[in-house]
């Protein structure tokens, strides 16, 4: 057109190659959703965490971010996987079997096990090739960095948390608050029994005539094993009250959740880090040897964790485009952009250039 200066050619191959970068590098991508050090990360593999993803976090998450989230995990399956086999630690069938089976014990029946994995997003081959393989490569590895833990360790922690191991001996007599006996009457009775026993009445006779407790009836109010003040099951009202009281005195209606107790404190202690313990495996351990488990437990998860994110940091991760960019500072995926500012420029300092048709210009 006369009059009107034409736009160069390279600018409009730009505008164009500009509306379809995103198009294309994701067809350049195809069916992989990411490369880990050269690896593929299909999307199969991405479709096979979505569910695990989802089960954890509920519907919080947008479809975006659940596969975002969904392919990070699936990174860290693969590294999982290469750092397997560089320490020769690959899980064997049989090691999977076996701890399949561990994992079988702590749940009641097969369809209560299978319900929870159902709930937990995986299925039969994602529980083996994915959970069990993990966790095995895990276990390897916490043994081969964490630090071991010592005895002073352990004792250090007993004095810090001793307040947690107060135990006490009591004997009560129970007034049950329940729909045929009132707060009111309830509180009478224990009134009445108490200035019964500070008369001189025997407390195991009156506790055997009088307690609504079946459990201490036949022994006359007394609780024969000894009671964790901070144990959840034990009423905390009842427990404290019965922790303040001086040995062998009489203590007063106390009001529990069940109703209100006459109680004698027979006996305080710390437990001694020497007393055994259940597991909730059903074993018995002593309470030096739990303290050791669970803080070989948390040094041994600091060390995974330290461990895996230097592994992903370390490694060389692309994304397909339709899910976004690997920000290698955040070791996280973020949305795509086709331009980005220079390094050491803030998106501020930088803003992504706008490509344009300028308004045509008239020739003098």
């Amino acid at each position: 057109m006369r009059g009107v200066k034409r736009l160069p050619k390279t600018f409009l191959c730009l505008a164009l190659l500009c509306a379809a970068a995103g198009t294309a590098c994701a067809q350049t991508f195809g069916n992989t959703a990411a490369l880990v050090n050269g690896h593929r990360i299909t999307q199969k593999q991405l479709d096979q965490e979505l569910p695990i993803v989802r089960a954890g976090q509920g519907s919080s998450l947008s479809d975006e971010e659940a596969q975002r989230q969904a392919l990070i995990a699936a990174i860290e399956n693969e590294l999982f996987r290469e750092v397997a086999t560089q320490k020769k630690i690959v899980p064997t069938a049989a090691q999977i079997d076996q701890r399949l089976a561990e994992l079988k014990q702590q749940f009641p029946d097969e369809a209560t096990f299978q319900q929870q994995v159902k709930a937990a997003g995986y299925t039969a081959a994602t529980l083996r090739s994915d959970f069990i393989f993990n966790n095995l490569i895990t276990r390897s590895l916490q043994t081969e960095l964490a630090p071991p833990v010592t005895d002073d360790q352990v004792q250090a922690v007993y004095n810090q948390e001793k307040s947690q191991f107060r135990q006490i001996k009591v004997k009560h007599i129970l007034f049950a608050v329940s729909a045929t006996k009132t707060d009111a009457q309830a509180l009478k009775q224990a009134k009445d029994a108490l200035a019964q026993l500070r008369n001189g009445a025997d407390f195991a006779t009156l506790a055997k005539k009088l307690t609504d407790d079946p459990g201490t009836k036949a022994t006359g109010g007394t609780i024969a094993q000894w009671l964790t003040v901070s144990d959840p099951n034990l009423d905390q009202a009842f427990a404290n009250a019965a922790w303040k009281a001086p040995v062998g005195k009489l203590t007063g209606p106390v009001r529990s959740a069940f109703g209100y107790h006459i109680i004698v404190t027979l006996q305080k202690r710390y437990e001694p880090l020497t007393d055994v313990v259940p597991t909730s495996s059903g074993a018995a351990v002593t309470l030096a040897d739990q303290i050791k488990s669970n803080l070989e437990q948390q040094v041994g998860t600091r060390a995974i964790t330290d461990f895996v994110t230097n592994l992903v940091k370390q490694a060389k991760i692309k994304i397909n485009p339709r899910y976004g960019d690997w920000d290698a500072a955040t070791q996280s995926i973020v949305a795509h952009q086709f331009f980005r500012p220079a390094p050491g420029e803030s998106p501020s300092q930088s803003p992504v250039p706008v490509l344009s048709v300028p308004a045509p210009t008239v020739s003098p």
